[in-house]
């Protein structure tokens, strides 16, 4: 039997150890037209450029002046500067053959190093150590959470700059949904890179066989597909799989933002977290109605990966992230399943959710010969073919709507991909503040106490996340 098995042995006091642990690096986070009202199961047909849905749009910052940038080009010829990223593996490689081809060709003569730090407790503590060497990297790729701590140059002046930021066109060609996190008091901090997507995986193929003919486009009809995978299992000859079939539970900060926020949910930048709302409680009370035994619709594994559960029919859903796809279908492949998948976004009030999380990308105070040389290398991983390339080998979003241009033969060998793009439409950003670097951690602590306590009420778990919230604030600093 895999159904989880609750225990009260949990206490916040290995919350607070861990918190203190992860305010020493500051953990690092886990993420189009919008779809018709009666979704279908047909297979995604493969967009063309002029066809791709899009959010809405960004809009130049207005100026009362043309900002100056008061460096000569000439005086980039030979510049050096160090970008620093969490990024590792094939990514790391990518972003390292970026940079090697950009040192070679840019007509300024810039010279760009790469680091890798695998991820951003390492980059965080690189960062610390830099500093106090008084030697800090031009450029880096992080959360803005991460390092809230330290001070950013500002980027209005480079953005609209006529000779070296970004032109009308390209402005209206990146998504106000990625640069607005990045906007404080209509100053921009950082550029976004490499955006991810938190989606539902979802077998067609087996809802076809329970006999739907539509992905659940709202919370009764997640519970009825839920529940007619977990009454499959159970009613077969295999009692291995009892107790299982409905969507795999997950406890990501990210997935528990987005059910909040596909129950109308909001989390407003520079607010304080507050989750025991309305929203709140009809969220993760939902949930938790699923979990119990008088339902038992979804379940909690024990391996820590989900490619199996799903290629086995042991979890008609899951939530997973779009760098996920490749694993899935290399599983599938394994188990020889030739059963029809896609993505799409938790079902809401209000339609789809699909939450977005972005690092940014941060210049920091340098020279301006440099500042300037780590704008420009910024811009350049903003170009369509750049975005492009990081999404072929990121399973990323692309921050430039005409980056799908480049894409038409990657939609088409990843359809689920695709089916993702299509529905930024209905996406929202992942909180950047402080507050959500550390709160995250003690959303997914409450949640997991309301899963494994029996008693537990998830008002009085809701009411003691945000006590908890609320005491650590100012502790991250």
């Amino acid at each position: 039997m895999m159904k989880f098995i609750k225990t009260s042995n949990i206490s916040w006091l290995y919350l607070l150890i861990g918190l203190t642990l992860i305010f020493t690096f500051t953990g690092c986070a886990n993420q189009a037209t919008p779809v018709d009202e009666t979704p279908s199961l047909e297979p995604l047909e493969t967009l063309a450029p002029s066809e791709t849905p899009i959010m809405e749009q960004a809009q130049p910052t207005p100026t009362d002046a043309l900002p100056e940038i008061e460096v000569d080009p000439n005086d980039l010829d030979g510049i050096s500067i160090r970008f620093v990223h969490p990024w590792s593996g094939a990514a790391g490689e990518v972003f390292q053959d970026i940079a090697m081809k950009f040192s070679l060709s840019n007509s300024w003569g810039i010279w760009v190093d790469v680091e890798s730090q695998g991820n951003e407790e390492v980059l965080i503590a690189e960062v610390l150590s830099d500093l106090e060497k008084g030697d800090l990297p031009g450029l880096i790729a992080v959360h803005p959470y991460a390092l809230g701590w330290l001070d950013m140059v500002q980027l209005n002046n480079y953005f609209n700059h006529p000779e070296f930021g970004m032109g009308e066109d390209e402005r209206e060609d990146i998504p106000a949904g990625f640069l607005d996190p990045f906007t404080v008091d209509d100053k921009l901090t950082a550029l976004p890179v490499a955006p991810q997507a938190v989606v539902l995986f979802y077998n067609q193929t087996w809802a076809e066989a329970l006999g739907f003919v539509s992905y659940p486009e709202d919370e009764d009809a997640f519970t009825a597909q839920s529940c007619a995978g977990t009454a499959a299992n159970l009613a077969d000859d295999d009692p291995e799989n009892d107790y299982t079939g409905g969507w795999l539970m997950n406890f990501d900060p990210a997935v528990l933002l987005s059910w909040y926020t596909a129950f109308g949910g909001e989390i407003h930048e520079g607010e304080m977290l507050q989750f025991n709302t309305d929203a709140g409680r009809s969220a993760f009370g939902y949930l938790e109605e699923l979990y119990s035994p008088a339902k038992g619709c979804i379940w909690v594994g024990r391996q820590p990966v989900p490619y199996q559960y799903f290629s086995d029919h042991y979890a008609l859903m899951y939530a997973g992230t779009l760098d996920q796809i490749p694993l899935q279908m290399r599983w599938l492949e394994q188990f020889e399943n030739k059963d029809q998948w896609t993505v799409m976004g938790f079902p809401g009030l209000d339609g789809e959710v699909v939450m977005v999380d972005s690092p940014g990308l941060f210049i920091m105070e340098n020279t301006p010969e440099e500042q300037l040389a780590s704008w420009l290398f910024a811009k350049h991983l903003l170009s369509p073919e750049i975005q492009a390339q990081l999404v072929q080998s990121m399973f990323t979003l692309p921050v430039r709507n005409s980056a799908m241009a480049y894409l038409e033969d990657f939609v088409t060998t990843y359809p689920q991909w695709g089916s993702a793009y299509n529905r930024l439409g209905q996406a929202q950003h992942l909180p950047v503040s402080d507050t959500w670097g550390y709160g995250r951690w003690v959303l997914q602590d409450g949640i997991n106490r309301l899963f494994a306590i029996e008693e537990a009420q998830v008002g009085d778990i809701l009411e003691q996340v945000d006590d908890m919230i609320q005491s650590l604030e100012g502790t991250a600093q």
